[in-house]
């Protein structure tokens, strides 16, 4: 384990910078957006942009990898992915900014490739999924520690821009520094979308309204504080809290999901963020604290619910089938995200500020109602033919691979379990 961390110790720190500037940068965005250009509908659409760019990077960037290399690949992204906070800040025009949001997308989905490929090859199956679990906490420790940077000066002002272009150059420094060896190509994945909602109806819209919902949130989320009341401290407490959350609250969800019947769980959670989200309606501008504690329990519902989606879409899935369904979950995620924060900002602008929460909650009320006609339409499967959650981050399918090794070594661990307590008795 030492060796594997002592391998890719570059490579964490390097996303550590991404996701801390890219934690600043998309509240940056958010709250200089309503403040610029005055209007929540284009904010809404400068922050969709960046979604659509992630999308088109699943598709794009492994070809420019494949080219190239993954270090020079990284180099490129990371070096044109710091050159977009300075177009920000001196070039303030909706169009512009929405063309950079979609480049930024592109380049991060670019740069999250490299890395996860690299952590996909140096980890095991023995160790996979604690260096994964180490992935997914410095990056999501990274992105909530970067909302709080936002205070350090005047959003109006030019400098934070250049902060956010500083972490995303610094991150560069440590892969071009690295002695170990370039990873293996970065295998292709087919999206098998059609057949996946054949297969799991319930799967693929959950992870349709994860992303619509987690989008809107990230992309709006910023603005509806800010329209509260909360000061500028307030905003980045309130981002840091809902990321932070997310984090911890994943795995106890995680496992109460391996141990009840999962469209039970997604019920659960669809109901926790529509209760969350009236909450919130209801305490904007009257308890900050409240509204923290409601949050912190809204990002801890919202960042679990894609995660319990495609461990119950792996349930109906064999082995050789779910790279492809991973990736086609993530597809989905993506495409739904690049439509929350245009429709919610939609939304807003009729509702007002409340209306984000309105948007996020009537999205979750459609999904639980799914979700019970799918509990009438299909018998539960078996706890023991279920398979055990695996938590990834939600950035390239690159992760699916990681994600795939995980389960068959979760499989094999429970079938030697099994036959050990076959033994005893």
């Amino acid at each position: 384990m030492l060796k594997t961390l002592s391998s890719i110790a570059a490579l964490l720190l390097a996303i550590a910078y991404l996701a801390l500037g890219n934690g600043l940068f998309s509240t940056l965005i958010s709250v200089r957006s309503s403040l610029q250009f005055g209007s929540t509908e284009t904010t809404g659409a400068i922050m969709s942009s960046y979604f659509l760019g992630l999308v088109v990077g699943v598709f794009w960037c492994r070809e420019v990898i494949r080219k190239v290399g993954h270090i020079r690949a990284f180099a490129a992204f990371a070096a044109l992915l710091s050159i977009l906070p300075l177009c920000h800040a001196f070039v303030v025009n909706p169009w512009a900014w929405a063309m950079f949001r979609v480049i930024a997308g592109l380049c991060l989905s670019g740069v999250f490739m490299v890395a996860e490929s690299w952590v996909n090859e140096r980890a095991t199956n023995q160790i996979r999924g604690q260096v994964l679990s180490i992935y997914m906490i410095t990056f999501y420790l990274a992105l909530g520690s970067g909302q709080f940077l936002i205070n350090l000066d005047d959003t109006q002002k030019v400098s934070l821009f250049v902060l956010v272009s500083v972490l995303f150059s610094v991150a560069i420094i440590p892969i071009s520094l690295t002695q170990s060896e370039a990873p293996a190509p970065v295998p292709k994945v087919s999206f098998g979308v059609v057949d996946l909602f054949k297969l799991s109806p319930l799967a693929v819209v959950g992870g349709a309204a994860a992303g619509i919902s987690n989008a809107s949130f990230y992309g709006m989320g910023p603005v509806f504080a800010k329209e509260a009341g909360l000061p500028l401290t307030g905003v980045s407490i309130f981002m840091g809290v809902t990321i932070f959350g997310g984090l911890v609250l994943q795995w106890p969800l995680g496992k109460l999901s391996d141990h009840f019947d999962r469209r039970h769980i997604i019920m659960t959670l669809a109901v926790i963020i529509a209760i969350t989200s009236l909450g919130m309606v209801l305490l904007v501008g009257i308890d900050p604290l409240a509204i923290y504690v409601l949050t912190a329990i809204f990002g801890g519902a919202a960042f679990a619910l894609h995660p319990v989606c495609t461990a119950h879409a792996n349930d109906f899935l064999d082995a050789e089938q779910r790279v492809n369904a991973s990736g086609g979950l993530m597809v989905v995620y993506g495409c739904a995200a690049a439509s929350g924060p245009l429709i919610a900002s939609t939304v807003m602008g009729f509702a007002g500020t409340e209306g984000l929460y309105y948007f996020i909650g009537v999205i979750q009320v459609l999904l639980f109602g799914f979700a019970i006609y799918r509990a009438a339409a299909r018998k539960t499967i078996l706890r023991v033919l279920r398979h055990p959650m695996v938590f990834v981050p939600r950035m390239t399918t690159v992760m699916a691979h990681m994600a795939a090794h995980r389960h068959h070594a979760a499989e094999l661990q429970e079938k030697a379990e099994r036959e050990g307590r076959s033994e005893d008795s």
